[in-house]
């Protein structure tokens, strides 16, 4: 399963139930359990031969935005997180309007009231929304450090409060609550699912996280939902698409905390980095700047607490990485000063958090310093990095690697050091969907 960018595990005990019971299990584990029989027999075997019964017809895939057309109200919320997570059908991203459209109207659509007087499942207590916040910060916290091993626990608990939401009694405020928690959990779903390569489920649960944010009032979690978004556009090379989510995410942030608006630029950066727009990056980098020194009256809400230079500079630095690709003229700069940026974080030591990022970025670094022709600081920076892995799930990070071995395989003739590490990333398993970050 880790091959192909999933997460899923199976117990080792959960076979013998399909026996006893002649049962089929769902998703792509009948396949996969034909191939790994027929590797292990040395032989050519059917579906059939396993399973005893013709292949499924596979479903259709569907859009990311697939039944989100609903009003921006309460109803549309609680109908939209009411069914099930589609996690058995094959998510495709989605490009324009239908990704961009919902970032605006975001913006313009009236906050709905979340209340549910005479909910089947009884009143909400103070007790039970502490523990949920705990629960959303620990998970944006396990991510962070962890990558998405714990992706199907955040789903669960994101069926859970939506299950409160849609059968609980609650008043305004701890309806707010309720979704802004519902908001995080999806914005963190996101992210892991980004993070393991599906793009297409990671922009359905920003989407539902968009919805939720907005129907919680919470523009700043919002803005970092939009900002996500755009990151990801990016990543995919979208630079239109990014730049469209870029400038709906500062919008959104106008009246949240400098350290909110600082993030929500350091992101907004990568979109014009992709552009090759250099002056739009630069203005983008003297406002996170300003925004980072900036004091503020209005405390940093709980899941922004993350925020700091380090991770700025490094988001940041990782785009001169990119913006150096797209503006060749003025590559050696553009290079120095992402090493420059990059540095902090890919050297945070590795018993403190976050260590997905630091693993990311100091593949960044390494890249930056091979771009530049200073291999021995490459070698080193991939070394740091590699060494972080057996501690982080990462499909994306991975892919990083694969794609320094690539770029530094041309010099590994001529120098020892470099043979070895590339010997070394040459043994990472190759996950599905290999295509390098932009």
């Amino acid at each position: 399963m880790a091959a192909r960018g999933n997460s899923r595990r199976v117990h080792p005990k959960t076979p013998y139930k399909w026996i006893s019971d002649g049962a089929v299990p769902h998703g792509d584990i009948p396949d996969l359990v034909v191939e790994l029989l027929s590797a292990q027999l040395h032989t050519d075997l059917l579906y059939t031969d396993v399973w005893g019964q013709a292949a499924p017809r596979p479903q259709p895939a569907l859009p990311a935005d697939h039944a989100m057309d609903l009003p921006w109200d309460s109803n549309g919320l609680l109908s939209l997180v009411g069914g099930p997570v589609p996690t058995r059908r094959t998510i495709i991203a989605v490009t324009g309007a239908a990704l961009t459209a919902p970032a605006w109207t975001a913006l313009q659509q009236p906050v709905p009231d979340m209340v549910a007087a005479a909910g089947e499942g009884g009143p909400v207590s103070p007790p039970l929304l502490d523990m949920i916040d705990t629960v959303v910060a620990q998970a944006q916290q396990l991510d962070d450090n962890q990558g998405g091993a714990a992706r199907e626990f955040v789903n669960d608990q994101f069926t859970a409060v939506a299950r409160l939401l849609r059968r609980a009694s609650y008043n305004a405020a701890t309806g707010r609550r309720l979704t802004a928690a519902l908001a995080q959990l999806a914005q963190t779903a996101g992210f892991m699912a980004f993070d393991a390569g599906e793009d297409g489920i990671a922009q359905r649960w920003y989407l539902t996280a968009l919805r939720a944010a907005h129907a919680a009032a919470e523009p700043g979690l919002a803005a970092s939902v939009l900002a996500l978004m755009s990151n990801q556009a990016a990543d995919r090379g979208h630079a239109l698409d990014a730049l469209q989510l870029a400038a709906a995410a500062q919008e959104s942030a106008e009246t949240t905390p400098p350290a909110v608006r600082a993030l929500v630029a350091a992101r907004s950066s990568l979109a014009h980095a992709v552009a090759g727009d250099v002056t739009s990056y630069s203005r983008m980098r003297t406002s996170t700047l300003e925004l980072l020194d900036a004091k503020s009256d209005t405390p940093l809400p709980r899941w922004a607490s993350y925020i700091d230079r380090i991770e700025l500079d490094a988001i940041t630095g990782r785009g001169l990485v990119v913006l150096a690709e797209r503006v060749p003229t003025r590559r050696k700069q553009l290079l120095r000063q992402a090493g420059q940026l990059l540095h902090a974080r890919a050297h945070t030591s590795p018993t403190e958090a976050p260590q997905r990022s630091a693993l990311r970025h100091g593949a960044w670094l390494s890249l930056a310093h091979n771009a530049a022709g200073d291999l021995d600081r490459a070698v080193g920076a991939a070394r740091l990095a590699l060494g972080r892995l057996p501690a982080v799930n990462s499909v994306r990070s991975v892919v990083l690697l694969l794609r320094l071995h690539d770029e530094l395989a041309p010099a590994a003739p001529r120098s020892p050091a470099v043979r070895d590490l590339v010997n070394e990333l040459r043994t990472l398993p190759i996950p599905a969907r290999r295509a390098a970050p932009k």
